[in-house]
């Protein structure tokens, strides 16, 4: 009598039992890690050295800081390059996430986040970058300042003080001293030829900016007082109403910005 014949598996379907087995026997894949959220930072479009070089190909210590703190935190970050105003408009509009401000009243006033202390004050520790406030007048003034006061003003006549727009960290504590305050100039060397121009009497900018500008105006008749106005604490603001597993992201950000500061790679000075 004829054997029947013998029934053969299909070799696809052996093969594709021979990959289950294999797939039981390695255990559940591995999980893979959460791909980084985008967050949109928006910075000056002007050129702040050391911090800010405006050169997507060549950054600044401040964007490195970012943009490293932000891997650490899961954050990809990516730049805006914009004028501060559009940034501030940005950020209430929830257009980008993030931007550099003083935790000046008036930029508390709008909702922006700074990172808070255990306390509730906002944690300098945290800061991104703290840069002085210089003076600059003209060589052949007598304006000087002492620490406190300006001297030197002539009687019944108080000095006209110019500084960037938009730069709250520098116009508020003017005001609040009572000086009156030109806030028109667009740029850092627009702001040193209006005093050159004696369209303003002497100025007020951050340290680093000023002395950059400075070396590309050229202009010899203008120094830098001595003594700084002040000193001011830059941040990453943060947009409000953020889900919770992203604000602990962001606090996560902070940290790590805090911490890469310090870091000889990134010390400013």
């Amino acid at each position: 009598m004829d054997k029947p014949p013998r029934c053969r598996r299909p070799r696809s379907l052996t093969l594709r039992l021979l990959l289950a087995a294999l797939a039981l026997a390695a255990g559940p894949a591995p999980a893979q890690p959460e791909p980084a959220r985008i967050w949109r930072v928006c910075i000056t479009d002007l050129a702040v050295p050391p911090y800010l070089n405006n050169d997507p190909q060549r950054l600044g210590v401040a964007e490195r800081i970012l943009l490293d703190a932000g891997r650490e935190a899961g954050l990809g970050v990516m730049f805006l390059r914009y004028p501060v105003r559009r940034c501030a408009a940005m950020l209430d509009g929830e257009g980008v996430d993030a931007m550099l401000a003083s935790p000046v009243a008036r930029n508390q006033a709008k909702a922006m986040q700074f990172p808070q202390s255990r306390g509730g004050a906002v944690d300098a520790a945290r800061r991104l970058a703290r840069v002085n406030l210089v003076w600059v007048r003209r060589a052949d003034a007598t304006l000087n300042w002492d620490g406190t006061a300006l001297t030197g003003v002539s009687p019944g006549k108080p000095p006209l003080v110019g500084t960037r727009a938009v730069m709250n960290s520098v116009i508020e504590p003017l005001r609040t001293r009572g000086f009156e305050v030109d806030d028109t100039a667009i740029s850092t060397r627009q702001l040193l030829m209006k005093v050159a121009a004696r369209r303003v009497d002497l100025a007020v900018g951050m340290q680093e900016e000023v002395e950059f500008a400075l070396s590309e105006v050229g202009v010899k008749s203008l120094v830098v007082l001595p003594r700084a106005f002040s000193s001011s604490d830059y941040y990453a603001a943060v947009r409000p109403h953020l889900a919770p597993e992203l604000q602990d992201k962001v606090e996560a950000w902070w940290t790590a910005i805090g911490r890469l500061r310090e870091s000889p790679e990134y010390r400013v000075r």
